[in-house]
């Protein structure tokens, strides 16, 4: 079984990345058992003082214990003036720390957003995500915000698309760990 961490980049209660996170929940298979991480915005902007001096706050260790527990994560990334919103930028800079014990080290990670430039955010999530230490895989589910319908079938069939890619990207590694 392969264990996902849905990632919701959004503060907002109500917004389209929760509420595809949920329907993402809604197309996954038994195969495969799903984290969702939200409630991003309770973690303290990055500090490294905070890490260097042992005194991480309880938000970050437990955000990075349950990216570490998971064998791949899917981003739900929503665009804040054309770009990663803060909220998700922040949480991917605390999972990157300490350096050289990143919690998305050699981790697949696909990405999902509905924006008005999911381009632009989608690049920005693959180039926070390499330097992390994540592996992006394909496809990424990109939506058109206006007139998004996330209970729409094509909606749920792109959502099981990004959890495909992932759970094969760990299948391939598990592969690749056995045959060496």
């Amino acid at each position: 079984m392969t264990a996902i961490a849905l990632v919701v980049g959004s503060a907002r209660e109500a917004s389209v990345h929760r509420r595809l996170a949920l329907a993402t929940a809604e197309v996954a298979g038994d195969d495969i058992d799903l984290d969702l991480l939200d409630g991003l915005d309770r973690l303290p902007l990055y500090n490294e003082d905070l890490d260097a001096h042992g005194s991480t706050p309880v938000e970050v260790s437990a955000l990075r214990a349950r990216l570490i527990a998971v064998d791949a994560v899917l981003l739900f990334a929503p665009a804040n003036n054309g770009t990663l919103s803060a909220v998700l930028k922040n949480a991917m800079d605390w999972a990157s720390r300490p350096y050289g014990r990143s919690s998305l080290q050699d981790k697949p990670v696909a990405i999902v957003s509905a924006a008005h430039r999911t381009e632009t955010v989608e690049q920005h999530a693959q180039l926070v995500v390499t330097i992390a230490g994540g592996v992006p895989v394909g496809p990424s589910a990109l939506f058109r915000l206006k007139g998004l319908d996330v209970d729409d079938p094509s909606v749920g069939h792109a959502l099981r698309q990004a959890l495909d890619a992932l759970d094969e990207a760990v299948l391939g590694q598990e592969d690749r760990r056995r045959a060496s």
